[in-house]
């Protein structure tokens, strides 16, 4: 590695940050990003490509469905939206070009309550993966990685 030289890609204190925050989330590794919007476009762009498909649960925060329904269908990823308190339904609207399964562990602001364990275990067996938001409960209150 180079180390830091330059400090928009990286600096000690984001990675001590990123560490810290790894750590407490039960994570192997963190990425600290200015937003939780910055967080999910990070995400899913990282995973996604023209001619994708995201399951996401359908209580989800505004930004968000913009992002999934408007934003990702012009680059030409669809989205399907589901209830998101019935795993079944998530496993029902899965498709083979589906690359995602996104959702927030409590609706923001619905609250709806989401079966992470569940919905993981449909996720992982069409070998996609959980996008979880865990804005509103935080780590304290809910570990998505546990």
């Amino acid at each position: 590695t180079f180390g830091n030289v330059y400090s928009r890609l990286s600096n000690p204190t984001v990675a001590a940050l990123e560490e810290r925050v790894a750590a407490l989330e039960g994570g192997r590794a963190g990425l600290a990003s200015a937003s939780g919007m910055a967080a999910e476009a990070m995400a899913l762009m990282t995973i996604l490509q023209q001619g994708d498909h995201v399951v996401a649960g359908g209580a989800l925060y505004g930004g968000s469905v913009t992002m999934l329904a408007v934003n990702l269908k012009r680059f030409g990823i669809e989205t399907s939206f589901v209830d998101a308190t019935d795993p079944q339904a998530f496993a029902a609207a899965m498709r083979p070009n589906t690359r995602a399964v996104f959702a927030e562990s409590l609706g923001n602001p619905s609250l709806v309550v989401l079966d992470i364990a569940a919905v993981a275990e449909v996720a992982h067996a069409h070998g996609v993966p959980l996008i979880v938001d865990n804005t509103v409960p935080s780590p304290f209150l809910c570990n998505p990685l546990a």
